[in-house]
């Protein structure tokens, strides 16, 4: 009996040893890929910001050329697009590529 059951412990041991160290291995895997992807999202969420900023500012001088007094009423109409006509024009696909 004893015979018997020591090679079936060790197999037992060593199939959970290997169970172990590949489990291990796929949560690191896992863990790297988390990371890529977090530090992906902060680099587009930060190039979201500055898109966001650099329209804040275009807007800014297209109110700005609206209002001048020398401006044309139809040029000062045709530059006063707000971000949320860009923002439906973008949505609806209005604009080429």
């Amino acid at each position: 009996m004893l015979r018997l059951g020591l090679p079936v412990i060790v197999i037992l041991l060593v199939g959970t040893a290997w169970m172990a160290w590949a489990s291990y291995r796929r949560a690191a895997q896992a863990e790297r890929a988390l990371a890529e992807v977090n530090a992906e999202h902060r680099a587009l969420m930060h190039e979201v910001r500055t898109l966001e900023r650099a329209v804040a500012a275009a807007e800014q001088g297209l109110r700005t050329l609206s209002s001048h007094p020398s401006v044309p009423r139809d040029v000062a109409v045709t530059a006063d697009l707000t971000l949320a006509d860009i923002r439906r024009l973008v949505d609806r696909k209005e604009l080429d590529d």
